[in-house]
Formats: C-alpha cells, sequence, structure tokens
C-alpha cells in the first residue's frame, strides 16, 4: 500500500505538443478529475484544478515557470480545489460567481457528501478518507 504523501499527491504524464495529464492518484475515479496542463507561446492554461488537498502549483513544477491561465470547465469542488493558487482564472460567466466565492454548496460537495452511505455534510468534511483511495495507482479518471 502506497501512502499519500504532498511529494506524491499528484502524478503527471507528458503527451505530445506540450500537454501534461496531471492527476490525483489517492482520490477515488468517481471524485477524480483529468488536470491538463497545455503549454502555450507566450503563457500556459490549466484546464481544472483537482481536488485541492495539496497544493497543485507548489508540486507541479512547470505551473509556477510561466505566467498562466487556469480555467474550470465547470465549477464542481473536484474541478475547481486548487484554482485559488492562480492569479489569473477563467470560467463560464453563468459560474463565475461561484468559482469567486464557493462554497460547499455551490461546488456540490455537500450533494456528494449526502450520496455516500448517507452521510452528512459536517461527517464528510471531517473525513478526507471517504474521498481517497489507500492504492493510488489508477490514472483513469472521468
Amino acid at each position: 500500500m502506497r501512502v499519500a504523501t504532498p511529494e506524491t499527491w499528484y502524478e503527471t504524464k507528458a503527451l505530445d505538443d506540450g500537454v501534461t495529464h496531471i492527476w490525483e492518484p489517492y482520490i477515488k475515479p468517481f471524485y477524480r478529475c483529468n488536470i491538463w496542463h497545455i503549454r502555450g507561446r507566450d503563457r500556459d492554461v490549466l484546464l481544472d484544478s483537482g481536488m485541492g488537498v495539496v497544493s497543485l502549483r507548489a508540486r507541479v513544477a512547470a505551473l509556477a515557470e510561466r505566467p498562466l491561465l487556469a480555467v474550470a470547465s465547470h465549477t464542481h469542488f473536484d474541478h475547481i480545489g486548487s484554482h485559488h493558487e492562480f492569479a489569473e482564472r477563467a470560467v463560464h460567466r453563468a459560474e463565475a460567481d461561484i468559482l469567486a466565492a464557493p462554497s460547499r454548496d455551490s461546488s456540490t460537495a455537500n450533494a456528494a457528501c449526502n450520496t455516500m452511505n448517507g452521510v452528512t455534510p459536517s461527517a464528510c468534511a471531517s473525513s478526507t478518507n471517504r474521498w481517497c483511495t489507500s492504492a493510488g495507482t489508477s490514472s483513469d479518471a472521468r
């Protein structure tokens, strides 16, 4: 069994043309999002930022090398967790207020908690292991 540490929280896979797939292997696959880093000519783009359990910017060095726009595909909790780490952020205008000030309700975190064995939101918030897996090896994400 692998133990989750800040140093191992993220895994990356470089793909073609400056695209890198980033994921959080310790997050259960249902709650894990695909995070994409796309290297541009003048600046980079980050598409989604995961759960935010561990600093994405601090752990994935390429994200701190150049100016970067962090784009949220949508504002569910598992896609915007580390957006606050980036000065320049974007999302569809219909969800801009949520990205500016996310809450457990607006980011669907409470709804996700409620679907996990009837767990109350307060109990869910105090138990991060409900979101995590001990294996931490699969890059399958939704």
